[in-house]
């Protein structure tokens, strides 16, 4: 697992700079931007980031998961501590441009309509995900 933490923008096009996570924090504007894999593994970076946004002054944090290439459920958990943060710190959290992964998990899980993207745009509803489970568990013996 590696870690790019920068203050420098980091690109919007192309790959990512490195396997793993990106975290770039901007206190200035109060945003955060990812790329990469959020996981188990790299999730605590984004709380260590908005302890960092903490310090200033602003009354609503950003996170752009737009580079989010992968996100399980500690990343999913990681947001919700983030948002947990900004609550508890009297601040707003903003989801922007979030990734399919984390659109479709935020979505499943509920926390999409406590996490608010700054742009609401409209989704369609999910998919049935009904498994066959004659076909994922294979046949019985």
């Amino acid at each position: 697992m590696s870690l790019l933490l920068t203050t420098d923008p980091l690109p919007t096009t192309g790959p990512a700079p490195f396997e793993g996570l990106a975290v770039s924090v901007d206190r200035v504007h109060a945003t955060v931007v990812l790329r990469g894999e959020l996981d188990r593994d790299s999730a605590h970076h984004v709380t260590d980031a908005l302890a960092a946004l903490a310090t200033t002054g602003h009354a609503c944090w950003v996170i752009d998961t737009s580079g989010v290439t992968w996100c399980d459920a500690g990343g999913l958990r990681s947001l919700a501590a983030a948002h947990a943060l900004a609550v508890h710190s009297g601040r707003q959290l903003r989801l922007t441009g979030r990734s399919r992964c984390v659109d479709r998990l935020l979505r499943l899980s509920g926390l999409d309509r406590s996490i608010a993207d700054t742009a609401r745009r409209a989704r369609a509803p999910l998919p049935d995900l009904t498994c066959d489970t004659s076909r994922a568990v294979g046949p019985e013996r």
